[in-house]
């Protein structure tokens, strides 16, 4: 059931109640937690074939809450956000108080058509969501170069932001909301043409990071030293355009999908890629793991490199567009959001009336990838935010818009990786504004 919270003045839907979740509290989805959603003002799902922005509403920030009725509210603030980039545009504080925000793209203007009038944008915006029923932006924070993808280092000390456009990361001081003066850092890789960053991701340790080069088909490792990013051995190829990228708890592994298509995606035929989920295997000590010379090498001489990264898994993870994905609590689950053809047209060839979940086990030793099997989510249109509940059991969605462009709307799925369909639809959906993109899950 949605309750519209007292504060919440509806900007791009009507009010609406909807019937309570048919479950125990104990399997309610999100029984325990929040969450929070972006959603773009600006942007159609179509857009992305035809470059035509829709009729102009707020970009907003959405905080929904679970009462113990089950009941779901949506407390909304406004806060400049763009879809127009990977889903990484959202971190929020481990405590669970603070929002951070990036603005790959700027607000357009009013007589704006098109997306390519919209400029580049520069904001970092800062939302205290403390109380869940009233989020309020603390700050906002200009940045020295577009900003996309962020990240909070595990101390909380620290925040990371990628330049994409700059080929650059400015790591920024933080403290109780507050940013510092950025250091930024070069990549400092030599013969990368195009060093678009769609993701950075801080290993759990905090010694180390991740960062996608999706123009390069590479993922780069960096190690943290004296407030720098310096780097940690040679990147590792991928196949084309890898973007979103997680690590596992334990940090052994880092996990990215490749969408695995180039060119003018408007000269292939939709539906027809492959995207992949490619598994790597951190090296994170700095000593040879393999014998000074292999077998098969004649040459006379053979010095292992000191840091070994390597792909060590590969699986295809669904026809069409996954450009993001979520791991189970347990680390032994990986499900893949796949946005099909849903962003088409409707009267497009290649238009699909639905997107897909697809999900697969991964072995925390070895990190080989099994597959478990996919559902079709029938009406979802460019899903791009997907979280697990702390149980497992449970999966939230976004359904960016409607078929006819309408408002949005999150769904909740339940998980048991035994049944013949892995994921079963629950309760009803909550309703959102259209252009909702990006969900992430906080604990109460």
């Amino acid at each position: 059931m949605f309750r519209p919270h007292p504060r919440f003045v509806p900007l791009t839907l009507a009010a609406c109640v909807l019937a309570p979740l048919p479950l125990a509290a104990q399997d309610a989805p999100f029984a325990n937690s929040d969450l929070v959603a972006l959603s773009d003002g600006a942007m159609l799902a179509t857009g992305y074939i035809d470059g035509r922005l829709g009729p102009r509403a707020p970009d907003l920030l959405s905080v929904l809450s679970r009462a113990d009725d089950g009941v779901w509210s949506r407390a909304d603030v406004a806060v400049t956000n763009s879809v127009a980039t990977w889903p990484n545009v959202l971190a929020l504080t481990a405590d669970g108080q603070f929002a951070i925000v990036t603005e790959p793209f700027a607000q357009p203007d009013e007589s704006a058509e098109t997306f390519s009038e919209i400029e580049r944008g520069a904001t970092l915006t800062v939302v205290e969501i403390s109380d869940r029923s009233a989020p309020t932006v603390r700050s906002t924070v200009t940045a020295p170069s577009p900003p996309a993808a962020v990240d909070i280092h595990p101390s909380g000390s620290v925040v990371a932001v990628t330049f994409p456009f700059s080929g650059e990361i400015a790591i920024y001081p933080w403290t109780d909301g507050v940013f510092g003066e950025p250091t930024v850092v070069p990549l400092g890789i030599e013969a990368v043409d195009n060093t678009f960053v769609p993701e950075f991701e801080w290993h759990p340790t905090g010694e180390f990071a991740a960062v996608t080069l999706g123009g390069d088909n590479t993922v780069a490792f960096y190690r943290l030293a004296d407030e720098t990013l310096e780097p940690w051995g040679s990147p590792v190829s991928t196949a084309p355009l890898p973007g979103k990228g997680l690590w596992t708890d334990d940090g052994a592994h880092f996990l990215v999908t490749t969408i695995n298509i180039t060119g003018d995606l408007a000269q292939h035929a939709y539906g027809r890629n492959t995207s992949l989920m490619s598994v790597i295997a951190f090296d994170d000590d700095d000593m040879p793991n393999s014998p000074p010379r292999r077998a098969n090498d004649r040459s006379p001489t053979y010095e292992s490199e000191p840091i070994q990264h390597a792909m060590v898994a590969s699986a295809p993870i669904g026809m069409g567009y996954v450009e993001n994905f979520t791991i189970s609590p347990d680390g032994r689950t990986i499900v893949g959001l796949n946005m099909a053809a849903s962003w088409l047209p409707t009267d497009h060839p290649g238009h699909t009336r639905f997107s897909e979940l697809t999900a697969h086990e991964i072995d925390p030793e070895t990190g080989s990838l099994s597959a478990i099997g996919s559902t079709r989510l029938p009406g979802v249109v460019l899903p791009q935010g997907i979280v697990f509940d702390d149980a497992g059991r449970h999966l939230a969605l976004t359904s960016y818009q409607d078929a006819n462009g309408g408002p949005g709307h999150v769904q909740f799925w339940a998980f048991d990786p035994t049944a013949e369909e892995p994921f079963t639809n629950v309760g009803e959906p909550i309703p959102m504004p259209r252009g909702v993109h990006y969900l992430a899950r906080v604990p109460r």
